[in-house]
């Protein structure tokens, strides 16, 4: 069984909860595509190369799940701002804990690096089914709506989780949107 973060849960209502997650380091790729489904595919080969054994040192690194991909919107710089049209996509796989910066092994292929990610608040919706576009926006708008609701205020870009192999057949996967709750909030509610 892989290794998945572990994370506290403070409220829950239906399919949506309130996490506390605390600190990782998770190894990340940069992927342009138009839709979650194929970036996640071409990131997910990267980082499997690197934890499978392309890196320096040539040592396999155990695989953890979920692998979260989020989605930002390319913005050029000019008068007036516009969006350029193409996508950029993080894909990362979550370090397995007994990892530090110092003792992950370094990747050979320099599209892989590392980020620390703070301890924090999520609130996550769980869905079934396959990345799609669709349903990967009416989760997101499922966790917009809900927090509006609960009056909590979010910061940075979702992130979709997926935490089965791609032959797990769509209506047993687990998926999830995950977005920041701001810490003011975090600490209100």
């Amino acid at each position: 069984m892989a290794e998945t973060p572990k994370y506290s849960v403070s409220r829950k209502q239906n399919e949506i909860e309130i996490r506390q997650y605390p600190g990782y380091i998770q190894a990340e790729v940069t992927v342009e595509d138009k839709s979650y489904k194929s970036a996640i595919e071409k990131g997910f080969n990267l980082l499997a190369g690197y934890i499978f054994g392309n890196n320096i040192s040539r040592q396999k690194i155990e695989m953890t799940t979920p692998v979260q991909a989020s989605r930002s919107e390319k913005i050029a710089m000019t008068t007036p701002v516009t969006v350029t049209g193409s996508s950029s996509f993080t894909v990362a796989f979550i370090m397995p804990a007994e990892y530090t910066l110092e003792t992950l092994p370094q990747p050979k292929d320099n599209r892989v690096h590392f980020t620390r990610i703070p301890a924090r608040k999520m609130a996550a919706a769980r869905f079934s089914g396959y990345f799609q576009q669709e349903t990967i926006q009416k989760n997101k708008q499922r966790l917009s709506h809900w927090l509006e609701e609960q009056a909590l205020e979010t910061e940075g870009d979702f992130i979709v989780a997926g935490y089965n192999p791609p032959w797990v057949p769509g209506f047993l996967a687990r998926n999830e949107v995950l977005i920041q709750i701001k810490s003011d909030d975090a600490l209100k509610k």
